[in-house]
């Protein structure tokens, strides 16, 4: 456990009140996900009761403990007996306001409690560290793993950005062994930090070797694998029994090439480091149940009201187990479309991306880019080996692309006339040689870097 790292800065008595309580949850925890497994195998229940139950006990700890919640529920006049009737009445929550309120969202119970930092935002280019007293990820992660069907002692693959030793990489070696606490995130993990095209043939090789029952990655890594063993006619003869996407949005066509591929049924997970919400996918409509044991789960409008199912909007959560700095009503920046709220487990159709993922025209028109993108299938997409778009400045985006051998003027001609014809955007491109990960070992596909409405405005008067 990673809390045996604090004992030292802690008071015993404080140090065995956490193991206890720590201990307690769990069990509780694990009762509660065995009884999810069977709602999802036909053993009907609501968790409604539950689950409310849940947000009424951290929002009063955060009234008791955090001077800033505190002061808001006081201020919006919140019955915390009627809290999930008033839940809109709470001010939404983002990385600004944890920046500038910091000092009176931390729980004052921090120092004696056993915490870990956290940080979350190299994606969107707003990092935040934050403290965590823990969570149920991996229970969590197990409980996926049952439903998919593991059994005990059976191989899990982490396609990751884990970080291989030199004197490995140096002899065609980029995977490596995880440590006991990363399972049940995979007991190897294979690195998309090396992958090039020198390089993929030995990461397909150890695949087949090492012949995993589960695969769990990033969605743009395992379907540049899955690529590469469809154009190379490739046979993954060992049965899988899922792969899991995870950690970066995806689309259909990457699903599409990953299920072929490994012939495997496509599972999506969906989460953040914030550790407020823990999302799962069951069937091929891939639509996403979120557990009611780990947060609670909205999905608004620009306004801050829920939506009506089939309608867009930004989730937003609130998580049940961080006590350190907790996370009431936090804007995500991601886009979902709502489904249902059924048996107190909210239902997401589809995660869209970020907020961020807008390209916006001269006119200030915002195009979500999934939908510009992936929704129309391009022709090109079969000789771009990948490729970036970037955007400084309304009207215009940079597009970086690594083509292959078969790239020709009529693909580049299909992008700018959609981009150009849809979103009102004009392209530039950029051929390059390959498009740098993040350090974590993900791909970002749109870098945005129009944050503000002033920046667009500026935009705008300065074309007029």
């Amino acid at each position: 456990m990673h809390v045996l790292a604090k004992l030292g800065k802690l008071r015993k008595i404080d140090y065995v009140k956490h193991v206890t309580r720590y201990y307690s949850e769990r069990i509780v925890i694990l009762r509660d996900l065995r009884r999810l497994h069977q709602y999802h195998f036909g053993n009907g229940r609501d968790f409604t009761r539950e689950r409310n139950s849940r947000l009424t006990r951290i929002l009063g700890y955060a009234y008791d403990h955090c001077p800033y919640y505190r002061r808001i529920f006081t201020q919006v006049d919140l019955d915390l007996t009627q809290a999930i009737n008033q839940l809109e009445r709470i001010p939404l929550l983002d990385k600004n306001l944890i920046r500038k309120h910091y000092n009176e969202i931390v729980s004052s119970q921090l120092p004696r409690m056993v915490s870990s930092m956290r940080n979350t935002g190299g994606s969107t280019g707003e990092p935040l560290q934050f403290p965590s007293s823990g969570g149920f990820d991996r229970e969590h992660q197990a409980f996926l793993y049952r439903i998919i069907g593991y059994k005990p002692g059976e191989k899990i693959l982490a396609m990751d950005g884990s970080a291989i030793a030199q004197e490995l990489t140096a002899r065609n070696i980029y995977w490596t062994k995880k440590s006991d606490q990363d399972i049940p995130y995979g007991s190897m993990a294979l690195s998309s930090l090396y992958l090039q095209e020198n390089t993929i043939s030995f990461y397909t090789d150890f695949i087949k070797t090492f012949k995993p029952t589960i695969i769990r990655g990033y969605p743009s890594f395992v379907n540049d694998v899955a690529t590469y063993i469809l154009k190379n006619r490739i046979k993954v003869k060992h049965p899988m029994k899922g792969i899991v996407l995870t950690s970066e949005s995806t689309n259909e066509m990457q699903i599409r090439n990953i299920s072929e591929a490994f012939n495997s049924k496509i599972y999506l997970q969906y989460g953040h480091a914030e550790a407020s919400l823990f999302g799962y996918t069951l069937d091929e409509s891939h639509e996403f149940f979120c557990s009611p044991f780990y947060g609670f789960v909205e999905v608004v409008n620009e306004s801050g009201e829920h939506v009506k199912p089939g309608k867009l909007g930004e989730v937003v959560c609130t998580g049940f187990h961080n006590r350190a700095l907790p996370f009431i009503r936090y804007k995500t920046g991601d886009l979902a479309f709502f489904s249902q709220d059924h048996h107190g487990i909210v239902r997401l159709k589809s995660v869209l991306g970020r907020t961020q993922d807008y390209i916006y025209g001269w006119n200030l028109k915002k195009t979500l880019l999934t939908a510009l993108v992936f929704g129309l299938h391009y022709k090109a997409f079969a000789n771009i080996k990948k490729w970036q778009i970037i955007q400084d400045k309304a009207g215009e985006v940079t597009v970086k692309i690594v083509k292959d051998a078969f790239f020709n003027s009529e693909d580049e001609e299909e992008i700018r006339s959609n981009f150009l014809n849809i979103a009102d955007v004009r392209t530039v491109f950029r051929y390059v040689e390959s498009i740098p990960l993040t350090p974590s070992g993900k791909s970002i596909f749109l870098i945005q870097n129009l944050s503000t409405a002033t920046e667009l405005c500026s935009h705008i008067s300065q074309r007029d």
